[in-house]
């Protein structure tokens, strides 16, 4: 296992550097945005909504393997403050680092979005919404003409005028990550006429923050009450959760800034696993769950270092194919911004939760890869 590890922190020596977009845009350019993106850690002086936990928190169990130090020595190298693996609701290993506890709150940065997708699953499995084809502008008429509709929210294929781009001071993201009123950019949207929507895969952040709009007009409620209702609670959540909002117009920022626990993002994975099915229409999961459930596709996406061919979207989550013990797998989830990742493998019924200050340095399958096989064989 040893030699395996300093393999995978040397293998991306010869790979082309290429630059990031999507939920991993290039670092930050100025000390503010530095902030904002590389300091992850819940700030108390900043405005927050709070997302109580559950008075049913769903049990988390003592890890029954030791932290060798291969591991740890790794996952320093990797940046990693929090690592959580678990076969079926048996935690495995719980690991914490830089000073990282059971109680830090980190932020899950676009792993958010996909916490707002599930509760669009939910409103489409209580009516709010009729259908996945329904045209968005029926609940925010500022879209009519738009064409644009709620899969093409949550597949990521609208036709917006916006580059994910948290490295530009001026950029649409930073505004809408750290302005004091971010309303402009949805109550006056604007479309990318080079392509139609549903034929293009564009990685967007606005995405969510639309997707979170559209859902407090149906539900008549703030979106920090309707996650709590439809997806906090349900899952189990055991702390509080704290939401970065906008101080002007008090509007939580759907796509980045909901700071949680470790235990409560693997909660969150065990909850998109297990207990989804009883609140959302199977069609709806089995898009989540992409090529688990023989849905989805997989594309060219930059990874690190790397050009990836092994990751896929679905409904507004994640989705990859890796070499595990030998084989192809294939799992799903979420991942966020410098290195937050969500993953189960129902291969191995395993469920992998990091939090982390920057992308791994091979990226995040060379990284699963090695920590899932570092666990698998020590089972035996």
């Amino acid at each position: 296992m040893r030699h395996f590890f300093k393999a995978a922190l040397t293998a991306s020596a010869a790979a082309m550097t290429v630059l990031l977009i999507g939920c991993e845009a290039t670092g930050p350019a100025s000390s503010k945005i530095g902030r904002l993106f590389v300091e992850s850690h819940f700030n108390e002086d900043g405005t927050y909504a709070a997302l109580p936990a559950s008075s049913a928190p769903r049990p988390f169990d003592e890890d029954r393997l030791e932290n060798d130090i291969d591991l740890v020595s790794f996952l320093r190298r990797n940046s990693v403050h929090s690592l959580i693996v678990s076969e079926g609701d048996d935690v495995v290993l719980e690991t914490y680092l830089h000073g990282h506890d059971p109680k830090t709150l980190w932020n899950a940065h676009g792993i958010s979005t996909t916490i707002v997708s599930a509760a669009v699953g939910v409103a489409l499995e209580e009516g709010r919404i009729k259908s996945v084809d329904q045209y968005i502008s029926l609940d925010l008429p500022q879209f009519g003409g738009s064409g644009i509709t709620w899969r093409h929210l949550l597949t990521m294929t609208a036709n917006l005028d916006y580059t994910e781009a948290p490295h530009l001071l001026k950029s649409k993201t930073v505004q809408l990550f750290s302005a004091d009123d971010f309303s402009a950019l949805i109550d006056e949207p604007s479309l990318d006429e080079s392509f139609e929507s549903g034929t293009r895969f564009h990685y967007s952040s606005l995405v969510a923050q639309i997707m979170a709009e559209g859902l407090e007009t149906v539900y008549e409620q703030p979106l920090q009450d309707i996650i709590t209702d439809k997806i906090w609670h349900p899952m189990g959540a055991g702390e509080a959760a704290q939401w970065d909002i906008a101080d002007a117009t008090q509007q939580v920022r759907a796509g980045y800034g909901l700071h949680m626990t470790a235990r409560d993002l693997w909660r969150f994975g065990r909850f998109m696993t297990v207990e989804i099915e009883d609140h959302i229409g199977p069609d709806f999961v089995a898009e989540m769950r992409g090529p688990v459930a023989g849905r989805g596709r997989f594309f060219r996406r930059a990874e690190s270092r790397l050009v990836s061919p092994d990751w896929g979207y679905g409904y507004g989550s994640w989705f990859v194919r890796l070499p595990l013990n030998g084989e192809m797998v294939a799992g799903y989830g979420s991942i966020g911004f410098g290195g937050q990742t969500l993953l189960h493998i129902p291969r191995y019924d395993m469920t992998i939760a990091v939090q982390a200050r920057v992308l791994p340095r091979d990226g995040r399958v060379n990284f699963i890869k090695s920590v899932l096989e570092h666990v698998l064989n020590l089972e035996g």
